[in-house]
């Protein structure tokens, strides 16, 4: 059996369980093929203390826990915000290698496979690791905001390093893929995997009895929007095209997600809605996963603004729940809308073409009950059988392709 050593700083902890839930997802499904160990650094900040309480996370996360079946362990390493990222890498990459030395001491835990979820600092230590013990890195880019573009400093030319000596790579679209190239990867070494989807928490319901559900009154056209409240996430164009369709009377627009981690656009968008007098925009803050899918299926449309993406999962979800895409033409979006099947794809200009397209898909005649029968394809199963096809291809002849528990190729 394929042993994986996955590290990620972005995963789910007891502080935030929806933290990366997408990375939970995969190993997950990974972990019923393979042996997975998981290695899930946090970052503090000992030196700002006390000016930044009130921004920290995992100060009450155990230094292990157990999430999806799997064994998973949280070293902390130091920050320093804003300066010296390349102390960044060299912390997580001592703290994860004194905590992967333990598990191998104390569990006799030897990986063939460190299996890298983020880009920076989590692909310094996985080099790290992977070559003071002869293994192979596997890589995962999710997204065009992972590769820094725009940057010239230490963390890029760190990661560009790395990502050109990882023995393979993930990307979440094939317009990632092309961007990790353009770093000088070799081609053979890159693959596309989509993400899957939680097909059992998310389903077709019925619209009506969702809307029922959330309180919503009949008669209104429902657009809903999910993701963190920063600024290329593109919720504020969204509330623009809404206040162009001049439908105030019959559209809504809800907003679900809370600050990120880079900014907090919110106080822009309740500007926004002030400004424009729009009682039809709601800003709903975050949901949990087992509040969402109601939102799916009561929504007559989702929408994604987005100025960058890998492959979306709150796209899958929407699909999955059978409601229709506007979406813009960035990451995995083309892959997986269909134009008049399952939605539109617009592009990420400026709010004009995304008001008309949501015109369009609003009067469009949809099969929902389709969309979410064809979305059953796409589960997080696939995706595994997919990831481990790529740790065959790093390890080539070493692991037997007929191994029990692994026998799930492409």
């Amino acid at each position: 059996m394929i042993r994986v050593l996955a590290l990620s700083c972005l995963f789910p902890n007891a502080e935030q369980p929806g933290y990366g839930i997408f990375v939970l997802h995969r190993l997950r499904a990974v972990s019923r093929r393979c042996a997975v160990r998981v290695v899930a650094p946090i970052a503090v900040y000992p030196l700002f203390d006390r000016a930044l309480r009130g921004l920290r996370h995992g100060g009450h996360v155990g230094r292990s826990e157990r999430w999806g079946g799997m064994q998973v362990d949280h070293p902390r390493f130091t920050v320093i915000p804003r300066f010296l990222k390349g102390f960044d890498a060299l912390s997580c990459a001592i703290a994860t290698v004194r905590r992967v030395r333990a598990i191998e001491r104390e569990e006799g835990f030897r990986a063939d496979v460190i299996d890298v979820h983020w880009t920076y600092p989590d692909v310094v230590a996985g080099y790290w690791l992977a070559r003071t013990r002869a293994r192979k890195l596997l890589v995962t880019v999710r997204g065009r905001e992972a590769l820094y573009p725009g940057e010239h400093g230490l963390r890029r030319l760190l990661l560009a390093y790395c990502l050109r000596r990882a023995d393979g790579i993930v990307t979440l679209s094939d317009e990632l893929r092309t961007l990790v190239a353009d770093l000088g990867v070799p081609r053979h070494r890159l693959r596309t995997i989509l993400n899957g989807v939680d097909a059992q928490s998310f389903a077709w319901a019925d619209p009506a009895a969702c809307r029922a559900r959330l309180g919503i009154a009949p008669g209104k056209r429902i657009l809903l929007s999910v993701g963190a409240l920063v600024m290329r996430k593109g919720h504020h164009k969204l509330v623009q095209a809404v206040r162009s369709l001049g439908r105030a009377a019959a559209l809504e627009l809800y907003i679900a997600g809370g600050p990120g981690p880079e900014e907090d656009a919110a106080g822009l968008l309740h500007r926004m809605i002030a400004d424009g007098a729009l009682a039809n925009v709601h800003l709903l803050g975050s949901l949990e996963q087992r509040e969402l899918r109601f939102w799916y299926g009561a929504a007559d449309l989702f929408c994604l603004a987005t100025e960058g993406e890998g492959c979306p999962n709150v796209v899958l979800e929407a699909l999955a729940c059978g409601a229709p895409v506007v979406a813009t033409d960035v990451g995995a979006i083309r892959e997986l809308i269909v134009e008049g099947e399952n939605g539109f794809v617009v592009g990420t200009n400026d709010a004009g073409p995304l008001a008309a397209a949501i015109a369009r898909a609003l009067e469009w005649p949809w099969d929902r009950k389709r969309i979410a029968r064809t979305m059953r394809r796409r589960g997080w199963d696939r995706c595994a059988s997919e990831v481990v096809a790529a740790y065959r291809a790093v390890l080539g002849a070493q692991i037997p392709p007929s191994i029990e528990g692994c026998s799930h190729g492409r």
